[in-house]
């Protein structure tokens, strides 16, 4: 295949753009990335840089890693969206830079690599969870790096390059250890599931039995500071850490959280490298003409393991969400990049049905959307069936998914009619670009009404004053601390924090729905009775509105209520309500 220049900016040009530049024009999503600029936010405040905590509360979910980078980002930035997402965006940047190196030492193609980290940067579920405040791509890194330099210890551990092999070892410990410290024992599982199927294939059992150990008591030094210093801090923060967030939501069958089926990481998968299914048969023809048979193919058997182990591993867990795939992505990228070059290198001319065909019906299907799409606007028929997406005021937001879908298209029909493989490649990863840059203007209003709380709470500023008493939910409060700077709110149904406010000083803070006295043997208290210990403090209450009218507003709960502040004016006072309410009382 004939080189492009193109694709060598393209990667960079990918993650400036997409993962840079517009970090900070979504707003923050309740309740998970206010909780991950939250912890960090008190960590600074409190200037407390060993047991994580979130509304004063301890928060054991998770080490102290991330919770450091997050910090450190909001050390420099602020206080902001962009400061929140810094460090998943750059960590993911690091991980397609390892892809880019990889890739290229194992194929000998420095064309293939850059186009595996384009490939990587590009596929919605590495975007979302990379441009996303939460620990998932921060982890991932750390797991990538491990398993890449376990890689590269082989490599010098068989060609004897035994200071080659020793410092790669230790690279591999750095790494493994810091994935421990962002999110626990999985930092060891899965690069187990990545390389021991692949070395047990390789039949190489002298490695097996020497190589790990170092890593390992490198790991262990790299935690071990932080470890003792929690131990001593919390002494119950590894119980709680190893029972309750692993072996609970490992072995916990229904009744573990975020408890999903067997089959849920492939539903997972197909959308979450979606555009590159697209061109499934092609890479499948790629992939069996690189084969897996003979010694210079262990590169790809171990892209095989690394891959697998991990998935089926996952996929064995309990509890599950999309982002704990995150890991195999880089290995599918590589796969990725390597099958469609060897499927070009016999059809130097372009002329690749596997690949034309599904780009015609793609473009052919964007088409048959636009026009569908604008002639059911012109016909009102939206409105006329109850199926509002957008309201009066996002017409742009129409304009610009339009627009998006127009230069899908058109990138789409270039790699389709283009000859030259390499460049036919780089319009396809083009045409997908669009799609990943619109997605942060799309976003229905309706969607920031119900998920972004934080734009209803900046204009609420003026009824909250340093003694006022905020009560939310359990849901809801991750927002109210991070806005309102505050780390004393009260809760009805705690959710996470139900293990923090079990501690005698924070337990006070979790208040019962009932209205009457103290249960018996409980020391929490109901909403009216809190109301009536703290005569004269001014009292906020701020819920989802359809959850405030659905038990509270109906029932004349609050004599003493002074004003109710709504998100969305136009919310019926029902449970039908969209948006928030803040109440004051008192």
């Amino acid at each position: 295949m004939t080189k492009s220049k193109f694709n060598i900016p393209a990667a960079i040009l990918i993650f400036l753009i997409l993962y840079m530049l517009l970090l900070g024009v979504r707003p923050l999503v309740t309740p998970d990335e206010a909780r991950y600029v939250e912890i960090p936010r008190e960590m600074l405040a409190d200037q407390d840089y060993v047991t994580p905590r979130l509304n004063g509360a301890r928060y054991f979910e998770k080490p102290i890693m991330g919770y450091w980078l997050i910090a450190g980002a909001m050390r420099v930035f602020g206080e902001n969206a962009f400061a929140g997402r810094f460090a998943p965006a750059v960590s993911t940047g690091l991980a397609a830079l390892i892809v880019l190196l990889l890739a290229a030492k194992m194929t000998g193609r420095r064309e293939e690599g850059w186009f595996a980290a384009g490939c990587f940067l590009l596929m919605p579920l590495v975007f979302i969870v990379g441009t996303t405040c939460t620990l998932d791509a921060i982890f991932s890194l750390f797991v990538t790096a491990t398993v890449a330099s376990f890689y590269c210890a082989v490599e010098g551990f068989l060609a004897k390059k035994r200071l080659n092999c020793v410092l790669w070892l230790i690279a591999t410990g750095a790494a493994a250890g810091c994935a421990f410290l962002t999110k626990g024992f999985l930092a060891f599982a899965l690069p187990v599931m990545a390389v021991l199927p692949w070395l047990i294939w390789e039949k190489r059992w002298k490695a097996i039995f020497t190589l790990p150990w170092l890593p390992f008591v490198v790991a262990l030094l790299v935690i071990a500071p932080w470890a003792v210093l929690i131990h001593r801090a919390q002494p119950d923060f590894w119980r709680y850490f190893v029972v309750e967030e692993h072996f609970a939501r490992f072995f916990g069958g229904e009744e573990a959280e975020h408890a999903q089926g067997p089959f849920f990481f492939v539903l997972t998968l197909l959308w979450g490298a979606a555009e590159w299914f697209l061109l499934a048969p092609a890479i499948g023809l790629g992939f069996g003409k690189i084969g897996v048979r003979g010694e210079d193919k262990s590169w790809f058997r171990f892209l095989i393991c690394w891959f697998a182990g991990p998935f089926l591993f996952l996929s064995a867990s309990s509890g599950k969400l999309p982002t704990y795939i995150l890991p195999c992505f880089p290995a599918l990228a590589i796969m990725i990049s390597a099958a469609l070059f060897r499927y070009f290198e016999a059809r130097p001319d372009g002329k690749g049905k596997l690949f034309n065909v599904p780009l015609m019906v793609f473009s052919g299907g964007l088409a048959l959307v636009l026009v569908a799409g604008i002639a059911a606007i012109c016909l009102g028929l939206p409105e006329k069936f109850g199926i509002v997406v957008y309201g009066k005021n996002e017409a742009w937001k129409l304009f610009v998914l339009f627009n998006v879908l127009v230069l899908m298209l058109f990138g789409a029909a270039a790699a389709f009619t283009e000859k030259k493989p390499a460049r036919k490649l780089s319009y396809f990863v083009a045409a997908t670009v669009p799609f990943f840059l619109g997605l942060n203007f799309i976003i229905p209003q309706s969607f920031v009404d119900a998920r972004c709380m934080g734009e209803f709470l900046e204009q609420c500023r003026d009824e909250i004053t340093p003694d006022t008493l905020i009560i939310s939910r359990g849901t809801e409060f991750h927002s109210v601390c991070y806005v309102f700077k505050r780390n004393d709110v009260y809760l009805l149904s705690p959710g996470e924090l139900t293990y923090g406010l079990t501690y005698p000083e924070d337990v006070t803070r979790e208040l019962l729905y009932t209205a009457g006295g103290r249960k018996e043997g409980e020391p929490r208290i109901g909403v009216q009775q809190f109301i009536r210990e703290n005569p004269g403090r001014k009292i906020v209450l701020i819920f989802p509105a359809d959850h405030y009218y659905r038990i509270w507003g109906q029932k004349n709960a609050f004599p003493n209520l002074i004003s109710v502040k709504k998100s969305i004016e136009s919310d019926p006072e029902t449970k039908e309500a969209k948006g928030y309410v803040l109440v004051r009382l008192q």
